[in-house]
């Protein structure tokens, strides 16, 4: 083998090396990403902690928690507030699995963030109308004092 050929060659080893490093270094942290992502938990709660929700990565219900307090809502009230608080906690939950994937792209593992990873929409506060907090609208503003949720619901088992 002439000289040419023999450093042509070790250079074709050395940069096909490099490639498989590469590759390596790829799929880790492609394997780090799809377990940072499934390990996700979005979560949110209403203003004053009444209605509180957990999602996993893709938005699906884990767990929705209710102080005992909501069973004074309205049932219109309620189901209003639950749903803004899911919409919430997957909006949480999407920008979360976002965050992992833009790591991702500043670290050049992948060029572009895929379609679907649109910025979650931004979701107001929830607030929960009821009459033991002197918010509710048949209440005038100073009727009632405002109570939080007592220390106890956090304890219990859900219902």
């Amino acid at each position: 083998m002439t000289e040419d050929a023999e450093a042509r060659a070790a250079r074709l080893r050395a940069q096909s090396e490099e490639g498989a490093t590469t590759l390596d270094r790829r799929q880790q942290a492609r394997e780090w990403a799809e377990k940072q992502v499934a390990a996700v938990r979005g979560t949110a709660g209403s203003e004053h902690g009444d209605v509180r929700a957990t999602v996993d990565h893709s938005g699906l219900l884990l767990r929705l928690e209710l102080s005992p307090l909501t069973k004074q809502a309205k049932h219109e009230d309620l189901a209003h507030a639950i749903t803004a608080v899911v919409r919430q906690a997957t909006a949480d939950a999407r920008n979360q699995v976002r965050e992992v994937y833009v790591r991702l792209q500043n670290e050049g593992v992948i060029r572009a963030l895929p379609p679907f990873l649109l910025p979650a929409p931004e979701v107001g506060a929830v607030t929960l109308a009821l009459p033991v907090r002197g918010n509710s609208p048949s209440k005038r503003a100073g009727d009632q004092a405002e109570v939080g949720p007592p220390d106890s619901w956090l304890k219990e088992e859900p219902w």
